[in-house]
């Protein structure tokens, strides 16, 4: 139970009155101190941190410390700002709008320009990387000239650029203002993200990226580091040692219950309305980047923060040797001495102005609180961290243990040693390292602490977590096959000195593992490729015909994400759908074309099924791939061969038309030809016949037509006669039918038709030709025609004697002197 302020100071006054004082002092003392603190007890101390963006995950341990007290009962009243694409923490810290700020590690170049504080890193590792267009760039150099959306604080990322080789100035970078929708729509290229938050979203949107980090490209930064000023420090060194405990205890309850901050967050500080599954992915991520369980939140390695600047400086971005004096905060335990016994003194001789100063009297309270808070917070991390050693040591199925790495024997071995391996914990300490391992193993550990302690004395930092597979052996005889964890711990100087380790009995696992064999080898054997996956896509494992489909080796691919084989073939919306699908649970089937290693486009028929473990929750994906590429193209060719077919005898029936029509038609006018008219004159005339209508022929000449060819030519002869095909073609009727009867003579077939329309209609044409003008080259030419009509049954019983007809009303109108129409004259009798 939380004890109050006051009670705090009242146990403090009684401890100073048994420290030698006199009780009258102790009893003066405890008077003033609880009037002074007792006045100013309700005021909190209330102060800003600003958030490095909008709420989320990401911030859970402060939103905690709020929501459980640890603020309120440290004395300070904490409100929290939101950060904008625009917002600068440094800057919102320097001006004084804010006392504490979240930042990254590009701290350490605002302390060229700003007195700021690096009080402690939340996250021991950054989640800062690249999220690039797979479309758009497989490498860093590919995305000069492309726009890059990046935020404030991105140092980290043009390092990262720097390092491979890309200069700055070669970049077109975007402020970060669009969010992932930039991304997904094309506008940009690239954009700087949180590994915790932007993947999420485009992988629910099916978007094909690559990512690039800083820490793969061996830059590995702190993340999320609280600071403030030394202003801020010298002014209020008590308030900033209570608001960073308070702070961090509440990060160690988020994530001791991450399910209960989720609520939280969705209940106070979903601003960006999220889904509980999207916290969950960002608060797995920050758990990986955080490592609780391995570094105490809040942990500070004065000798990485000097990596990180040489870092920096060897980039150029800061100079060398640049001096962390200052930067880095150093935590003062908390304790009572007899400078506090004195001030107590202080108090009391001027309890009498108490109201004249109670500002030195308030300081004082606020002092105390914080010194409250950090006792209480100590205290309480020191019982919870031995009530954890506890039940780690005594009930943990895996070995725990420390090891002296100069003496190379145990400091430490939990009691599960003797299940593991039927040696007591005090006989595996009574023996050296080597006496714990086989031979081989021995052989491999100790090659393997060598290189890592070589490496850490290079100052690579990442060096100092180790796993491998060793066997130990059992006081039966037999061999224990397991796994140990190892986390190097450095002294003062930075040197390793000693190794914390868990061992874990991994026999069920190597058993397992021999029937998982056993049962691959027909999945080895298989002619389909078989992949399996995690729930993000990342293959754990391809079968030999994997190889034999895509060109890539099995192994080569483990731990790559299944987009290497994506084609670009297929819109965002298939592969949205295709995610959906599997993540729901459900069983996904259908055809996609992919890419082999070598570029090559090929088809397959895939099914992928979900796998869940005893809880119903998604453990991998199972996809069993069939290569169709050359199924699809023997369909294909069938298809095309039916349908080249199909278009040669479409082709050939056109053909045939064509032919038949040109049998019939003539090649200069494109009229009728005469073979045409003897085979529809009978038919024509034996329908008027039988439906009793007339049916009128006019034949017409063009009059001196030698005399065109002879004077200008054939070719404008030829043309003439074109000029008055398309006249009698364009003057007809429908059901008339107009031909060219030979040379410069034609005809027209006009049935349902009177004998004085049809002079009529012939008059129109004569005179409308015989304006007409032909124009050729520089010539200008007009000729006349001739007419003869003759009608059934006026003039004619017969089509031949029909003919013959009208070429005699024709040949008068010659006679006549040509230029006009005549009709035959009446049958006789």
């Amino acid at each position: 139970m939380r004890k109050t302020l006051v009670g705090e100071a009242r146990e403090r006054a009684r401890r100073a009155a048994h420290s030698g004082c006199s009780g009258l002092l102790a009893r003066l003392t405890l008077f003033c101190l609880a009037v002074c603190v007792a006045l100013p007890a309700l005021a909190l101390d209330r102060v800003t941190l600003q958030l490095k963006w909008r709420h989320q995950f990401q911030f859970a341990g402060y939103y905690i410390a709020l929501e459980k007290g640890y603020y309120r009962d440290a004395g300070l009243e904490v409100r929290f700002l939101e950060a904008g694409p625009h917002t600068d923490p440094v800057a919102e810290v320097i001006s004084g709008r804010a006392q504490f700020g979240v930042g990254s590690s590009e701290l350490l170049l605002s302390r060229q320009t700003h007195p700021v504080v690096a009080l402690a890193p939340i996250f021991q590792h950054s989640p800062f990387e690249l999220l690039v267009r797979a479309d758009r760039a497989s490498n860093l150099h590919e995305l000069v000239g492309q726009p890059i959306m990046m935020e404030t604080g991105s140092a980290e990322i043009l390092a990262l650029f720097e390092k491979e080789g890309v200069e700055r100035d070669k970049l077109v970078i975007n402020s970060h203002s669009l969010g992932v929708d930039a991304l997904l729509n094309g506008q940009v290229a690239a954009m700087s993200a949180y590994s915790t938050t932007e993947p999420y979203l485009l992988r629910q949107a099916g978007l094909d990226y690559n990512e690039f980090s800083a820490r793969a490209g061996g830059i590995d930064f702190y993340g999320d580091i609280l600071f403030t000023t030394e202003s801020e420090l010298r002014s209020h060194p008590e308030r900033t040692r209570a608001f960073l405990a308070a702070s961090l205890e509440g990060w160690q309850y988020a994530m001791r219950h991450i399910d209960e901050s989720i609520e939280l967050i969705m209940a106070k500080y979903n601003s960006q309305e999220r889904t509980r599954a999207h916290y969950r992915f960002e608060a797995e991520e920050t758990q990986r980047l955080m490592q609780p369980d391995l570094v105490a939140i809040g942990h500070v390695n004065p000798g990485r923060w000097r990596h990180i600047a040489d870092t920096y400086a060897a980039l150029g971005m800061l100079p060398e040797h640049f001096s962390l004096d200052g930067f880095l905060y150093a935590i003062e335990l908390p304790r009572f001495d007899r400078g506090l016994l004195a001030a107590l003194t202080f108090a009391m001789a001027v309890a009498l102005m108490l109201a004249l100063l109670s500002w030195r009297v308030h300081g004082l309270n606020l002092r105390l609180r914080g010194e409250i808070a950090q006792r209480k917070a100590s205290h309480h991390k020191l019982a919870e961290s031995e009530a954890l050693h506890r039940l780690l040591t005594e009930n943990s199925g895996d070995v725990i243990w420390m090891l002296d790495l100069a003496s190379q024997m145990f400091d430490y071995v939990s009691p599960s040693v003797q299940r593991l391996r039927g040696f007591t914990p005090e006989e595996v300490m009574a023996q050296p390292l080597e006496n714990a391992l086989t031979p081989q193993s021995a052989e491999k550990v100790a090659a393997l602490m060598g290189e890592t302690v070589e490496r850490l004395l290079a100052g690579d930092t990442e060096a100092g977590y180790v796993t491998a597979e060793v066997d130990q052996p059992h006081r039966d005889g037999g061999i224990v096959p397991t796994e140990v964890v190892t986390t190097y711990l450095l002294d003062k100087a930075g040197q390793p000195v000693k190794i914390l380790g868990v061992t874990r009995d991994i026999s069920q696992r190597k058993a397992l593992e021999a029937e998982l064999r056993t049962r691959v080898a027909a999945i080895e054997a298989a002619a389909d490729a078989i992949v399996i996956t995690n729930i993000q896509g990342y293959l754990l494992y391809a079968n030999p015909a994997f190889n034999l489909q895509t060109g890539y080796d099995p192994e080569s691919v483990k731990g790559r994400h299944s987009r290497i084989l994506n084609s670009g073939k297929h819109p965002r919306e298939f592969y949205a759908h295709l995610w959906q699908t599997v993540l729901a649970g459900q069983i996904w089937r259908g055809e996609l074309i992919n890419r082999r290693k070598n570029g090559e486009f090929y088809e397959e028929e895939m099914t992928i099924s979900p796998v869940k473990n005893d809880h119903g929750e998604l453990q991998c994906f199972v996809a069993i791939k069939r290569d169709v590429s050359e199924q699809r193209a023997m369909e294909r060719a069938l298809q095309a061969a039916n349908q080249e077919l199909q278009e040669n005898l479409e082709k050939i029936g056109r053909l045939q038309v064509i032919l038949a029509e040109q049998a019939v038609r003539d090649s200069l006018t494109g009229l009728y030809n005469r073979r045409y008219l003897d085979e529809t004159l009978p038919r024509e005339f034996a329908r008027a016949k039988h439906e009793g209508y007339s049916l009128t022929v006019a034949m017409l000449d063009v009059d001196f037509f030698k005399r065109i060819n002879d004077t200008w030519g054939h070719p404008v002869g030829d043309e003439m006669l074109k000029a008055l095909a398309k006249r009698l073609r364009e003057g007809v009727r429908e059901g008339d039918i107009v031909c060219r009867y030979g040379g410069e003579e034609f005809l027209l077939l006009l049935p349902h038709i009177t004998q004085q329309l049809a002079f009529e209609r012939a008059e129109r044409l004569r005179l409308d030709f015989a304006e007409s003008v032909l124009e050729c080259v520089d010539t200008r030419i007009q000729a006349t025609i001739s007419i003869g009509l003759a009608s059934y049954p006026d003039h004619a019983q017969a089509p031949d004697a029909l003919i013959e007809q009208a070429d005699a009303a024709l040949y008068r109108a010659k006679r006549s002197g040509r230029n006009r129409t005549e009709i035959a004259p009446a049958a006789e009798g």
